[in-house]
């Protein structure tokens, strides 16, 4: 895995070596501000279901949902930062859980990590399974928003910017759920998937 300092544009040499090799070029938004407007409802959905999940799970958050009323202040303080780089360091646990199910991340020539508009991405040209790419997009999600407050709730870990981090993870995981949509919806269950640049192309099993 190396660093890079944005997502490649789409290699047009590849794209005409997949499209010759039998790869079709996946139905998806053209770019990822196109991707993100289209997963806002999904979004909604995912911190929905994770305030629900939450509700239930933690008595801190279900006394915050019961309580009167709150008041939000913005104070500029070491703990405000502190606050600030816990959002920006889980984050980055998001994109390393993607890339801890890369096929061979570590020793993976074509797999790449960075930072593109204050966000943390992983990037990898490696030609994946169905299986594998939507077990890759889940996991963040499954690991952060859901398994990680019970986790912690067990060890007696508990508060209300725990609950947000992960309600945050969960509206965040809205692109990655979106994906899973479109390859469920094109790709045959024994297919195999590869990026190039901001496109996906897939090849289904014969």
């Amino acid at each position: 895995m190396q660093f890079m300092k944005k997502i490649p544009g789409e290699n047009k040499k590849r794209t005409k070596e997949l499209l010759s090799s039998g790869w079709n070029r996946l139905k998806e938004p053209s770019n990822l501000g196109i991707a993100i407007l289209y997963s806002l409802p999904i979004s909604i959905i995912l911190m929905t279901v994770n305030g629900i999940w939450l509700f239930l799970l933690s008595p801190v958050f279900k006394s915050f949902i019961n309580s009167d009323g709150f008041i939000v202040e913005f104070q500029i303080s070491i703990k405000s930062l502190g606050y600030i780089l816990a959002v920006i360091l889980f984050l980055l646990i998001h994109e390393l859980i993607h890339a801890l199910f890369v096929p061979g991340v570590f020793h993976s020539p074509c797999t790449y990590w960075g930072f593109n508009g204050g966000f943390g991405f992983v990037y990898t040209e490696e030609i994946m399974t169905k299986k594998r790419f939507m077990l890759i997009s889940i996991m963040p999600l499954l690991l952060l928003s859901f398994i990680l407050p019970a986790v912690l709730l067990i060890l007696g870990i508990s508060n209300w910017f725990i609950i947000i981090l992960c309600i945050i993870n969960a509206g965040g995981s809205c692109v990655d759920i979106l994906n899973m949509f479109l390859i469920a919806g094109q790709v045959s269950q024994n297919g195999t998937i590869v990026n190039n640049g901001y496109s996906t192309y897939f090849k289904n099993a014969e």
